[in-house]
């Protein structure tokens, strides 16, 4: 086991990187998980306001104690350039001006140009101060219609959009099993890009050094045969892929104890095997002894192409299907669609599951087919021609 005792020893001295990388995304993914549950939750969206009454009316101070009651409101100068800059560097999100004629125009059931406003394009801000804005007036010109006095019409409005709604949010908790959130679900999902980035850094650069030239003639000139030395490559980034993967899965339990229980079991499972698909995909890649810049690029390329186009950080559904059927030939849509079952995102079957698993175990054992013809290609080829230099020498 000299490979595996040597890999090791390259990995103890890049140890402190790897662990840098490690923790960055161990960060990553609890936060992912934990925003996962941000979604059972609903506020209501206060704006940042500043309001110009320049018609200084007891109806336009009604408005805008109404507009007080559920956004802040700014004081800044009345002044355009002043304004512009506060909504340049969002010290507010929307200036409002009621015109000089507010009340007047209002009794007599005429809205037009009784508002002006100040944004910087049309934001989510700017459509929904114009939707209140518009609801009021209106609900006061309905009211006003019906005969109702001017203070009685504003009270009926102010009391009709002050009403409250209890929302609740609906989402896909359980998946039919008690253990198996939809927090949990993000945990796993977004393991893809956080095993191919963390493994690839450390991974691909230990290999990559292992297959340095004058290590690899040294190797080809002792006993070791090309297919022993392949084997103890590929155990020792297993071997290491696995310390990440039980890293990661005890990330898992102190988030939640009760995770590794029921049906989460299959998104263990399903994440073990990936980490094994990763590890092929990292013996495979520095086979051909790419430079470290190039090896960088590698990762950005497969860590965003992969998770982009398999759905990890975009929901399947609004890929295209171009995208999906490209995608299927892919380990880790594999892997998001094993996922998606365990969380009843998509309807479970344990048979599905379980064909997930062995297309992702086909991609491992192609990838491990594919490394040993390249190194049997390039590797063996190197040591013919020493041997033919030697000779030539030697006569």
């Amino acid at each position: 086991m000299q490979v595996f005792k040597a890999m090791f020893k390259i990995t103890k001295k890049r140890l402190p990187s790897a662990l840098a990388y490690i923790i960055v995304f161990i960060v990553i993914s609890v936060i992912a998980s934990s925003n996962a549950s941000k979604d059972s939750k609903f506020e209501m969206t206060k704006l940042k306001i500043c309001i110009f009454d320049e018609d200084d009316t007891s109806e336009s101070r009604e408005l805008s104690e109404l507009i007080a009651q559920n956004h802040d409101i700014v004081e800044i100068e009345n002044d355009r350039d002043v304004i512009i800059d506060s909504l340049y560097y969002k010290r507010a999100d929307y200036a409002l001006v009621i015109n000089e004629g507010y009340a007047e125009k209002l009794r007599a059931g005429d809205t037009a140009d009784i508002f002006a406003s100040y944004c910087l394009d049309e934001s989510f801000s700017t459509v929904y101060m114009g939707q209140f804005l518009d609801e009021y007036t209106n609900s006061v010109k309905a009211y006003l219609s019906m005969g109702m006095p001017i203070d009685e019409a504003l009270s009926c409005t102010e009391e009709a959009l002050s009403q409250e709604t209890d929302v609740s949010m609906l989402r896909n908790d359980k998946g039919g099993d008690a253990h198996y959130s939809v927090d949990f679900a993000a945990y796993f999902q977004y393991m893809p890009y956080i095993l191919i980035s963390a493994v690839f850094i450390i991974v691909c650069q230990v290999l990559v050094t292992m297959n340095r030239r004058d290590i690899r003639f040294r190797t080809n000139c002792s006993c070791i045969s090309s297919s022993k030395y392949t084997f103890q490559l590929f155990l020792g980034s297993g071997f290491f892929v696995l310390a990440v993967w039980l890293l990661f899965m005890a990330v898992g339990v102190m988030l939640n104890k009760e995770m590794y229980t029921g049906r989460a079991w299959y998104a263990v499972f399903n994440s073990l095997i990936f980490s094994a698909v990763v590890a092929a995909i990292a013996v495979f890649v520095s086979s051909f002894e790419p430079a470290d810049n190039i090896l960088n690029l590698i990762t950005q390329v497969l860590g965003l192409g992969l998770s982009f186009l398999c759905g990890v950080f975009i929901p399947r559904e609004i890929l295209s299907d171009k995208v999906l059927s490209v995608a299927r030939f892919l380990p880790a849509y594999w892997y998001i669609n094993a996922n998606e079952m365990i969380a009843d995102v998509i309807p479970f079957s344990s048979e599905g599951v379980i064909q997930c698993y062995l297309i992702q175990l086909g991609f491992a054992a192609a990838l491990i087919l594919l490394t040993l013809l390249v190194r049997k290609v390039r590797y063996s080829g190197a040591a013919i021609s020493t041997n033919v230099k030697k000779t030539a020498v030697s006569h």
